[in-house]
């Protein structure tokens, strides 16, 4: 059962061996050096105080028991109180010196861990980006939180627990050897055979533990892959079937992302009750040595004492009291050491990543590239993907001379991209050389020349901060600098236009721009740098036609002086080159001049040409002022999802611990159930001292000494047997109830609107962030950790009514002590959470990260690595204030924990022996009921090891309980059934308006009515920023009007079901997402009961299935991270196949094919008007000539729709639409 395997993966992450525990501290300094082993020795005067504290009461018991009239005697009592009083210093002294010794574990380790963390993203941002073998965002994500965290936890105050066990133990055995050798040495056994027995855990839980981590690296890369793309998986329905979890059909099909993090959280379970598993086993192992020993000290120690050999009746209970406690510091290690076996299995996949970066590293000293003339020449240079069996690029040679422009073109796939990425090297050629100034283009450093590069790439990629920021990110630019830069790229006027200008902030991933927008933006961070050599991957892909055609001029203006090379698909951009190069399966089909090439009779350039009809270069006559009305609208989209502060932290809910320990009624009733019978032992327990007690006080000692043993070893079996059921069963419901409450969490957030995702605090980043660092936190409302808090308010329960049968006024002590220990406690938690939520709102390190992570290749593309990494130790630095302030609070429950039961011990004995000697209860009740006190602070000293944990868990909780939002549910009552509805696919909109919720007064449609029947065809043109786009995110209900209503056939669109509404309609954006997965994976993503030959047929219709069919393994081959392994072009295709294998009614095309090359977009748009006839199409589109066919175009600007007919009745009419027309010269 421990070892068994579900899989080969399994196999594969177990071959990460697991580091050694002094290797933890790698990355400690001298400073945490020192505070740790000041720690260490300070957990060994903690433990050594536990000793002390038994033999203080042997003495004290062994006056019990010679005392032969304690009632009336004053020098019997004083002699009580000067002895107590020493529990009063133990107190004093353990409090203070556990207190220091825990705020400098807890300091150390939290300090280690930040500097980890440091190192793991230095080390990141250092390795090649494109490496095929790169861990996905979301696993780099868990590394750095979930791995980092377990890593924390191994080198923490679990090393403090065991370095106190141990200190204890040796100290305890010296003792106990001076007090009796004899029953010493029969009870000594007991502390290595439980060490030894923990020891096990390690050695038979760390297969299983590796796997719990590697499927929460998985869980969390869906997770945080879904919700970045939201817009994507919702239009999909790819969040639909939420809890249809079926493992085969996830081996088989994958068919939807709920489904993948759902079976995946649910592979997880069966190893983490395996861990619970085997530390149960060798805990109820452990716990029956104790007992075992336990009894046979008791009895040899009863009969040694009556026989002579021991000569104090307190030291046969301090003997064994010694005894079985260094047996129990060693029973109850199993939680800690399962801690350090967790941060070796964490720390060897979090240095995996660090030291990949060693592998990396240039080997000679590089050259300095700033001193050269930039003349480039490729010499037979071949390139192939490890996955593929075929060359990408095959013996290309060129040569680029200093100052010169070079432009390549080709269908998508045939290598013009990956030719970029040789030149930025982030690919190795696998054969040929690069020459830079005639020197291997790997001689010289890599930063520096990346830093002597602009790059423009097809899909921009911007950051979470200020337009200003995005353009400089930490380079010294001025203010003068970036605003040339933006003037150039034609971004500076809607940029002044927005109330905070440069300062605006974006938000996550820029999503409040349009495409053309965020293009704009990474134009003018490319050449604010005056970059040397500027490479164009279809740079103005994203733009209207106006907006294209004035920053093309800028672009060409840009490139005046420096070497360029371009790679277009649009031919009309790269007329001004000097030199066309066209590829067509990795190889150079054709080379010379652009009017060269045109005019080459049956030429390849030539066909291209003259099937996009271009137009000649003319001059430029659009004022800047009109294209400021075009830009007034999307200022709005830009300002409403940017105004939230961002010192505002995430929103946390009213519930905590117990909303999440009843989030499932059934299994906390059993974790209760299980935690009550295990709290029954130790009133037991209790009680057989107070019998043990008797037999040696009595003459005739024999019978009362035989039933007390015989109890003892039925209860010794009983809690042995409870011991091994709970934890194995505990760890199931904990995890069974951590995955069914992560999904809710997941299935909330990919059901949120998108409004809720604008908000600076609620960014996708932000909820990813806490979706996967939250969980391990909390789960201690659900598993052992609330077991043992139960466990033990029990039996402390039981203890005290107990005591109070036996005495009043003590049980009263024992009463008032569990409720100042709750209070103390609560207070505690208030200040503890409110520290913890600080560190949540100031600590955006998390979004940093995945943000960084999901942008690498930009980052070290611009070579601005540092300004990143100092910004992430920025957020480091911030959160160690509020830190502080949650480890004093921790400290203190800590020091807390080592020291009550002294204190309790001073106040029972004082007053207690008091009451005997006013003669109010005798000797015997008197020791009883110190007993009793002094367990029920026990109890109070486990509860609370629990309760640090559960303080966190609780904040954790509400912040999880935030991501739920308990109106989905309501809202699906209003809808309408939708297995009844046959839709036919007509689209109505009446006088539509919409603003965004945070800035109502500024809307961004105003009044838009349209409609489109059935089989018809509908088209939205104008400039950019106009609200074509907006009009989309309405139809796919990603929003809903401010006024007016859409209408799908008949019915209002809010009162369809989503799964239905996008089920009948098919999205195709202009910025493709795909899925780690296969191809087949991506194209079914969404649909049921799709076959294999349907998933052919669509890739047919897309224009997909040659290049598809041409890897190595077809349809299973993997797309990567977000499609990395595919060209822009082939991803488009691989969408538009995902759009049509749904077989919609209506079917939208969102600049569906502005990524492709002039030959598949042609192919591809027929399959688009084959595949169209019969359903409703709605489009939006740039390039004219893609829309002239529909039955009614829209000409949209200002919010509003100026224009309207078909294509030439528009025409006719010689207004805005026939002007764009003219531009573009179309056919």
């Amino acid at each position: 059962i421990i070892y068994r395997s579900d899989g080969d993966a399994d196999e594969d992450f177990s071959s990460v061996k697991p580091v050694s525990f002094l290797q933890l501290f790698r990355f400690a300094s001298n400073r945490e050096r020192i505070a740790i082993g000041m720690a260490i020795f300070l957990s060994i005067i903690v433990g050594a105080c536990g000793p002390a504290h038994a033999y203080l009461c042997a003495v004290i018991t062994t006056l019990y028991v010679k005392v032969e009239e304690p009632k009336g005697n004053l020098e019997f009592l004083h002699q009580i109180w000067r002895l107590s009083s020493f529990y009063a210093i133990f107190f004093v002294f353990t409090f203070i010196v556990g207190y220091i010794e825990n705020w400098l574990h807890v300091w150390a380790s939290e300090r280690i861990a930040q500097r980890v963390r440091s190192k793991f993203i230095a080390s990141v941002l250092a390795r090649d980006a494109l490496n095929e073998d790169k861990a996905s965002t979301g696993e780099l994500s868990n590394r750095l939180s979930s791995n980092v965290d377990r890593m924390k936890d191994g080198i923490g105050d679990n090393v403090g627990t065991f370095v106190r066990s141990a200190s204890m133990f040796i100290s305890g055995a010296m003792l106990s050897f001076w007090l009796d050798w004899r029953t010493t040495l029969i009870l000594i056994w007991s502390g290595p055979l439980c060490l030894m027995n923990s020891a096990l855990i390690p050695l038979l839980s760390t297969k299983a533990n590796n796997q719990v981590v590697k499927y929460s690296e998985e869980a969390n890369g869906i997770s945080e892959e879904s919700i970045l793309n939201l817009k994507t998986v919702v239009s999909n329905n790819g969040e639909k079937n939420m809890l249809q979890v079926n493992l085969l059909i996830f081996a088989s099909v994958c068919l939807n992302l709920m489904q993948r993090y759902s079976s995946t959280l649910r592979s997880g379970i069966a190893p983490a009750t395996r861990c619970g598993f085997v530390s149960g086993l060798c805990d109820g192992t452990s716990n029956a040595l104790h007992w075992v020993f336990h009894i046979i000290g008791l009895w040899y120690g009863t009969i040694s004492y009556h026989e002579g050999r021991i000569e104090g009746a307190g030291s046969v209970f301090a003997v064994v009291s010694i005894a079985m406690g260094c047996a129990s510091s060693f029973t109850h290690l199993g939680p800690h050491l399962m801690a350090v076996v967790k941060a070796r299995a964490a720390a060897a996949k979090v240095y995996q990543t660090i030291d990949s970066t060693e592998e990396e590293k240039e080997v000679m000293d590089p050259l300095d590239p700033t001193t050269v003339e930039l003349s480039l020449r490729f010499e037979n240079v071949s390139f192939q993907f490890p996955s593929r069996t075929h060359s990408v690029l095959q013996n290309l040679s060129f040569d680029l001379s200093s100052g010169k422009s070079l432009a390549l073109v080709g269908k998508s796939g045939c290598g013009k991209s990956t030719t970029l990425k040789l030149l930025t090297r982030f690919l190795s050629a696998h054969s040929g050389r690069i020459l830079l100034d005639g020197a291997p283009l790997e001689s010289y450093d890599k930063k520096k020349w990346r830093r002597m590069i602009g790059v423009v790439s097809q899909e921009p990629s911007l950051f979470n901060g200020s337009i200003f920021d995005n353009i400089c990110l930490g380079r010294p630019f001025t203010q003068e600098e970036v605003e040339r830069a933006c003037k150039v790229a034609y971004a500076h006027d809607f940029i002044v236009a927005l109330d905070k200008g440069y300062s605006t902030f974006l938000g996550s991933s820029g999503t409040a721009l349009s495409g053309g927008q965020k293009q704009r933006i990474a134009i003018a961070r490319a050449i604010v740098s005056n970059p040397r050599l500027l490479l164009l991957d279809e740079a103005t892909s994203a733009l209207d036609t106006k907006s294209e055609r004035i920053v093309q001029g800028a672009l060409d203006s840009a490139s005046e002086g420096r070497t360029t090379i371009v790679v277009a698909h649009r031919l009309s951009t790269i007329k001004n080159v000097d030199s066309v190069i066209v590829m067509d399966e990795g190889r150079i089909v054709e080379c010379g001049g652009y009017e060269e090439l045109r005019i080459r009779p049956d030429g390849i350039f030539t066909r291209m040409v003259a099937a996009q009809e271009i137009e000649r270069k003319s001059e430029i006559m659009e004022t800047i002022e009109e294209e400021k009305e075009d830009e007034t609208l999307c200022i709005d989209d830009i300002d409403d999802s940017i105004h939230t502060s961002i010192t505002e932290q995430f929103p946390s809910s009213n519930k905590g611990a117990f909303a999440l320990f009843f989030y499932n009624k059934k299994r906390a009733l059993m974790l209760t159930i299980m935690a009550l019978l295990a709290g029954i032992e130790m009133p037991l327990f209790t009680l057989s001292f107070f019998f043990v007690f008797g037999s040696i006080k009595a003459k005739d000692y024999e019978n009362e000494l035989y039933w007390t043993m015989m109890a003892s070893i039925a209860l010794g079996i009983f809690s042995s047997i409870i011991v091994l059921l709970s934890e194995a069963v505990h760890a199931y419901l904990g995890e069974s109830t951590m995955r069914d409450f992560k999904i809710a969490c997941f299935e909330s957030l990919l059901k949120r609107p998108m409004a809720y995702f604008d908000r600076q605090d609620t960014s996708p980043a932000a909820c990813s962030v806490l979706l996967a660092q939250q969980p391990p936190i909390a789960i201690s409302i659900v598993d052992a950790k609330m077991a043992t808090l139960i466990e033990n308010v029990f039996a402390g329960t039981l203890i005290a009514v107990i005591t109070f049968f036996i005495c009043i006024p003590n049980g009263l002590i024992g009463v008032v002590y569990v409720i100042i220990f709750f209070i103390t406690f609560t207070v505690l938690e208030h200040y503890s959470t409110k520290a913890y939520n600080e560190v949540v709102a100031i600590d955006k390190s998390g979004e940093l990260a995945m943000e960084m992570f999901d942008n690498i290749s930009t980052i070290q593309q611009l070579a601005v690595e540092c300004h990143f990494h100092e910004r992430f130790d920025g957020f480091q630095m911030k959160r160690r204030v509020p830190l502080a302030r949650k480890i004093r609070c921790l400290s203190v429950v800590h020091a807390v924990n080592e020291s009550e039961v002294m204190l309790l011990d001073f106040i029972a004995t004082s007053i207690g022996i008091y009451f005997v000697y006013e003669g109010m209860i005798d000797i015997q009740q008197m020791y009883a009921t110190e007993c009793c006190i002094s367990f029920i602070g026990w109890t109070a000293v486990v509860m609370s090891e629990s309760f640090k944990d559960i303080m966190s868990g609780s904040a954790a909780a509400r912040l999880l309980f935030g991501l739920i939002d308990p109106t989905i549910e309501e809202n699906k009552k209003e809808m309408v059934d939708g297995s009844q509805l046959n839709l036919n696919g007509s689209v109505r909109a009446d006088s539509i308006s919409f603003a965004y919720p945070s800035r109502p007064e500024r809307r961004v449609l105003n009044g838009v009515s349209f409609g489109v029947e059935e089989g018809r065809s509908l088209a939205f043109v104008g400039p950019s920023g106009g609200g074509k786009s907006t009009i989309v995110n309405l139809l796919e209900r990603f929003y809903n009007p401010t006024d007016g209503q859409l209408y799908l056939d008949t019915l209002p669109l809010p009162s369809v079901p989503s799964t239905t509404l996008r089920s009948t309609m098919a999205l195709v954006s202009q910025e493709p997402v795909l899925f780690r997965g296969s191809i087949a994976d991506n194209v079914r993503l969404g649909v049921e009961n799709v076959s294999d030959e349907d998933v052919r047929k669509a890739c047919r219709l897309a224009n997909a299935a040659d290049f598809v069919e041409d890897f190595p393994e077809g349809y299973s081959t993997p797309v990567g991270e977000k499609g990395r392994s595919l060209s822009g072009g082939q991803k488009q295709r691989i969408a538009i196949a995902r759009a049509l294998v749904r077989n919609p009614q209506v079917i939208i095309l969102d600049e569906a094919t502005s990524a492709l090359d002039t030959q598949s977009e042609k192919v591809v748009r027929e399959a688009l008007l084959t595949s169209a006839k019969g359903r409703t199409s709605i489009s939006i589109a740039h390039r004219l000539d893609t829309i002239k066919h529909c039955d009614e175009i829209c000409f949209v600007e200002g919010g509003r729709i100026v224009e309207r007919g078909n294509h030439d009745e528009l025409m006719a009419r010689r207004g805005k639409y026939a002007a764009m027309v003219e531009q573009q010269r179309l056919s």
